[in-house]
């Protein structure tokens, strides 16, 4: 115990001397030091207006971007209706087709033929069509 007393300004000048030597920067230290954060600093405004300048561009870009973007948005829901309209057309010839077979199966043998030549004419306005929105042929 005695010498651990004895001992004890030892143990506190080991404690305080690394503190008081880190406190101790010398003159060419702190310019040093000075110099990097000037360095760091210049490299954080080059690289942040670097960072703006692409921002600014790419909203550019999108803005250009915008209008064509609408007007070939435009363009499809026009082919889509027009595309929905064939096969509206479609269907009632389909159904007209049917309908033409229904009554030429029921009619008597002498307007067979004129039934048969209209019936002829709506087969091949029919396939005509599905060529077109490239359906299956029936």
């Amino acid at each position: 115990m005695v010498a651990i007393q004895r001992l004890r300004p030892f143990l506190w000048l080991s404690l305080l001397l690394p503190i008081w030597l880190m406190g101790c920067a010398t003159d060419s230290d702190l310019q040093s030091i000075h110099a990097d954060r000037l360095a760091l600093e210049r490299q954080a405004t080059t690289r942040q207006q670097t960072v703006e300048t692409r921002i600014q561009q790419l909203n550019e870009r999108v803005m250009r971007l915008e209008p064509s973007q609408a007007a070939t948005r435009r363009e499809v829901a026009q082919v889509t209706a027009a595309l929905d309209e064939l096969r509206i057309q479609l269907q009632r010839l389909r159904g007209d087709v049917q309908e033409t077979l229904r009554q030429a199966q029921r009619s008597a043998p002498g307007g067979a033929g004129a039934s048969a030549a209209k019936l002829a004419d709506w087969e091949t306005r029919l396939n005509e069509l599905e060529k077109q929105l490239g359906a299956p042929a029936r």
